[in-house]
């Protein structure tokens, strides 16, 4: 799964939507770091609004990404609220640490996971040790990051990281709200919000007109607070409601004064007869 990093803004609120492998794969496979986020980069950093919505839904990817969309987001002059939807893993679970207190959000149903850094590598048994080196001073520096946010240790998270063999282990939203990686769980009913809908959109790839006409509608509706339902009914139910036709009786037409042809002079006289039969 590609990374994908959408970002739209109003003149008080910024919006930056964050699915797939965090981290651009190149032809060859492996992941390019900040060439293919350069661009991105320099969009989050350019950013003037008041209020940034980070909303990720990823299972983690490159950790040198990761750190850099992490640093973009704290030099921001603005108020961040981080949401993970989904799953949530490994270096994605990073940049959802660039909340400002308190605004680190989960779904409630999303899973969170946590572990130790990794990587594939080859070599002599001096290029092994160094990035062995490497990989422990990762996990450090991950796990202060953890610890900055919450008040945890940093060892509280190396543990954490450490569990499985390294793997860590999918917590629950209760579980990482427990543990201090997230401030607040996200209620199913507040989930329906703008900011989902606006995640719905992008899956669905609506456009952006469809998306006026969506907006409008919802506010709309959440201003006058209607409640739709759908009853249904019975057949005979139905039968009952339906009220039996009801005419009016009129004159034919009168042709009086007229030049009759002889086709409508019989056509009177035989109308005459049925209203007198």
């Amino acid at each position: 799964m590609n990374q994908t990093i959408n970002i739209s803004a109003t003149a008080t609120v910024a919006t930056i939507d964050i699915e797939g492998t965090i981290g651009q794969p190149s032809d060859n496979g492996a992941v390019t770091t900040y060439e293919g986020l350069r661009e991105k980069i320099a969009q989050i950093e350019s950013l003037q609004t008041p209020m940034v919505v980070v909303n990720i839904r990823s299972v983690g990817g490159d950790v040198a990404d990761a750190l850099l969309i992490y640093e973009a987001l704290l030099s921001l002059d603005a108020h961040i609220t981080t949401r993970c939807y989904g799953y949530t893993a490994s270096a994605a679970t990073i940049i959802a640490q660039a909340a400002n207190e308190g605004c680190r959000q989960i779904a409630q149903s999303a899973l969170y996971l946590i572990h130790n850094s990794s990587c594939a590598t080859e070599g002599n048994a001096a290029d092994l040790t160094q990035q062995a080196v490497l990989l422990q001073k990762t996990d450090e520096r991950i796990a202060a990051i953890y610890a900055s946010r919450s008040n945890r240790t940093a060892d509280h998270f190396a543990a954490l990281m450490a569990k499985n063999g390294g793997d860590g282990e999918w917590l629950s939203p209760e579980q990482a709200l427990e543990a201090g990686l997230v401030d607040e769980i996200i209620p199913v009913t507040a989930t329906a919000s703008a900011t989902l809908i606006n995640r719905i959109r992008s899956w669905l790839g609506i456009k952006e007109k469809e998306c006026a006409i969506v907006d409008t509608a919802i506010d709309r509706v959440n201003a006058s607070n209607i409640r739709l339902r759908c009853t249904p009914i019975t057949l005979l139910e139905g039968q009952q409601r339906v009220v039996k036709s009801a005419t009016i009786e009129v004159d034919d037409p009168d042709f009086e004064g007229d030049t009759l042809s002889a086709n409508a002079a019989a056509y009177n006289r035989d109308a005459a007869a049925m209203r007198n039969y």
